[in-house]
């Protein structure tokens, strides 16, 4: 007895299986490992460096690799194109290396001066609110030195009275090395007195004249940072 075959029981193997084409993913796979190996090596070919410089002789060298020979000249790096991509400069000489240094400290030390003066700026805004109130410890600083100035004037005065009590004393004595050790000695104690009140006043006057200067030079820093604005 023979068994009917249907058609349907031979159908052909479908597509993406393992008796048909590869799946759809693995020839995905495989072109994109294609496409990456096509990307690295543009890549390669994309930082290929040249450089080329002219040494001390004149000779113009070209390299794919910084040349021994263009070690103390500028080095020009090139495209494949040969367009100049960056300039490497020189190395600087030690002169050179000592200028570089002393410039730097300059302006390292002109950075510092004038975070200082911004800082010592705001603190005069911090300090002072107006104008009279500059003049008000402009007044207080000059009374300090005038009462020290006054009170060295009076020891001055004091010793000069007191030189010249004694040096009637002595002038009672027929011979001026004849007369006591006591008046001596008051006549040279009033001297030194004299002199040293005399420095003191002096230096009181220095000092006056320090606090008008200094309060001058505040006063026109105060109108200057409230014309321009207050410093940042």
């Amino acid at each position: 007895m023979r068994i009917p075959v249907h058609a349907s029981s031979f159908r052909q193997p479908q597509r993406g299986t393992a008796y048909g084409r590869q799946p759809v993913c693995v020839r995905s796979l495989a072109v994109a490992a294609v496409v990456a190996g096509l990307a690295i090596a543009g890549m390669t070919t994309a930082q290929a460096q040249i450089y080329s410089c002219r040494d001390r002789s004149g000779r113009f060298i070209t390299s794919d690799r910084p040349s021994p020979e263009c070690a103390n000249v500028q080095v020009n790096e090139l495209t494949r194109s040969g367009l100049v991509r960056r300039e490497i400069p020189a190395p600087l000489t030690a002169e050179q290396k000592a200028e570089r240094d002393r410039d730097n400290e300059r302006k390292r030390v002109e950075g510092v001066a004038r975070e200082q003066r911004a800082q010592q700026d705001r603190s005069l805004l911090a300090r002072y609110r107006s104008e009279s109130d500059i003049e008000s410890a402009r007044r207080y600083y000059l009374g300090l030195a005038q009462d020290l100035l006054k009170r060295d004037e009076m020891v001055r005065n004091n010793a000069q009275n007191d030189l010249q009590a004694a040096r009637r004393e002595a002038e009672a004595y027929q011979n001026g090395s004849a007369y006591p050790l006591q008046i001596r000695k008051r006549i040279e104690n009033a001297r030194i007195e004299i002199a040293d009140a005399e420095r003191n006043i002096a230096q009181h006057q220095k000092d006056m004249a320090s606090v008008n200067a200094r309060f001058d030079d505040t006063l026109l820093r105060y109108r200057q940072l409230i014309a321009t604005g207050v410093p940042e």
